[in-house]
């Protein structure tokens, strides 16, 4: 399972907001998919991070990364 976490970073570069996005994805791939379509919707200026496999936009000032996740199953008991 893999889940879409929006960041927003700060002028170093550090993750100063975290938030897990719904839903889960069985397929990476479609997380990603909808990561790009998060971020094109976030800003016209928008783009796919190779060193940091994801996607980013810029929000005014604010710079967002969509990164895609592998969230552990839980196990029931």
């Amino acid at each position: 399972m893999f889940q879409i976490v929006r960041l927003v970073v700060d002028e170093a570069g550090l993750a100063i907001a975290r938030r897990e996005t719904q839903p889960l994805f069985q397929v990476r791939e479609d997380a990603m998919a909808l990561a790009e379509f998060d971020a094109a919707r976030a800003s016209d200026e928008y783009g796919y991070d190779v060193d940091r496999d994801c996607w980013w936009a810029r929000d005014r000032s604010r710079l967002l990364r969509f990164v895609v996740e592998p969230v552990a199953e839980k196990i029931a008991a």
